[in-house]
């Protein structure tokens, strides 16, 4: 489900209104690409639409629109009276809400909670008239697209767009910090740890489970998974590569240590069974090799750079191909 909804939810509730403001389309340069969205409520703000002075008088218009309960649809260039040099201009859509649309924000959210692909469009022209629609249906759609329609625009999302799993062993320092770098970039977070009562309380929206045999996690992932490994035991943290490699469905696999240690996990694994071209797939030391601190807060900023590069480079992706032929 899109954070914007369940901060929506939350606000409604109270009784407050908020305005949803819409990267629609971009032209030239600009601080955030189409699809970006900042949740707007007369105290405060969630998301971001690209930072300073385009966001400060983002921000503002939205709450003298949420004071008169209006919709705009309005094209900003980015020049020096936004003091911004991107040079470019970015389409704006601006679409508020009440406490009286509570009841169908919760259909939206109980919606978007299932299997089923659901969309919802918002269809807005230059004299500010909004509708919104819902439905669902094939996943074939992109997650957000932005079309023009004679004087207005029709921007159909996602609601429930699909993140990649990603299950993360250990709850020590390390995995602690990991969790709370990788929390807001986009991923299905399961937390796994072996000690009872050991684990720190979870970011909103992580699953952490305390269990005897973490390894045996590996087997309800679904095909695609992300797995870092981190345990406070090398033996385990054997296990765990060992049943994700002959799996052999998933996107990717890191484990911390240096070189040595990778190594000797090879050794023993090749003893065990485990393909060459497996074990090729086994990342270990992880993180970007340019960035040589062992400080927590040093190695999780290390591995989220990776993995986003890896996403955004597809590497991943391609690599969940492999061993499923």
């Amino acid at each position: 489900m899109r954070a914007w909804l369940g901060q929506l939810l939350r606000a409604l509730e109270q009784g407050r209104g908020a305005v949803l403001v819409h990267v629609a389309a971009v032209e030239g340069s600009a601080p955030r690409e189409p699809g970006a969205q900042m949740l707007v409520t007369e105290e405060d703000f969630h998301g971001t639409i690209g930072g300073g002075e385009l966001e400060y008088r983002a921000l503002r218009r939205a709450r003298d629109l949420l004071v008169r309960g209006e919709a705009a649809l309005e094209r900003w260039p980015l020049g020096p009276e936004l003091a911004q040099c991107c040079g470019g201009a970015v389409t704006l859509v601006f679409e508020p809400f009440a406490p009286a649309d509570l009841a169908w924000a919760r259909r939206l959210a109980a919606d978007a909670a299932g299997p089923v692909p659901v969309f919802r469009s918002v269809r807005i022209d230059a004299s500010g008239r909004l509708v919104r629609a819902a439905s669902g249906g094939p996943s074939l759609r992109p997650n957000f697209l932005a079309e023009r329609t004679g004087n207005g625009i029709l921007l159909t999302e996602r609601v429930n767009a699909p993140r990649p799993a990603l299950f993360l062993f250990g709850a020590g320092h390390v995995g602690h910090a990991v969790a709370r770098a990788l929390h807001p970039l986009g991923f299905e977070m399961t937390w796994i740890d072996g000690r009872s009562g050991f684990a720190p309380a979870p970011p909103e929206g992580v699953r952490l489970f305390e269990l005897a045999m973490p390894e045996l996690v590996v087997e309800e992932a679904p095909p695609g998974a992300v797995f870092l490994v981190m345990t406070h035991i090398h033996d385990l943290d054997l296990s765990i590569c060992e049943a994700v490699l002959r799996r052999g469905d998933f996107a990717y696999l890191g484990l911390i240590g240096s070189k040595t240690k990778r190594a000797r996990f090879a050794a023993r694994l090749r003893e065990a069974g485990v393909p060459h071209d497996a074990l090729a797939r086994l990342v270990c030391p992880i993180g970007l090799a340019g960035i040589k601190g062992k400080a927590p807060a040093v190695i999780a900023a290390s591995v989220a750079a990776d993995l986003l590069i890896r996403r955004q480079s597809q590497t991943m992706e391609q690599g969940a191909h492999v061993g499923q032929h």
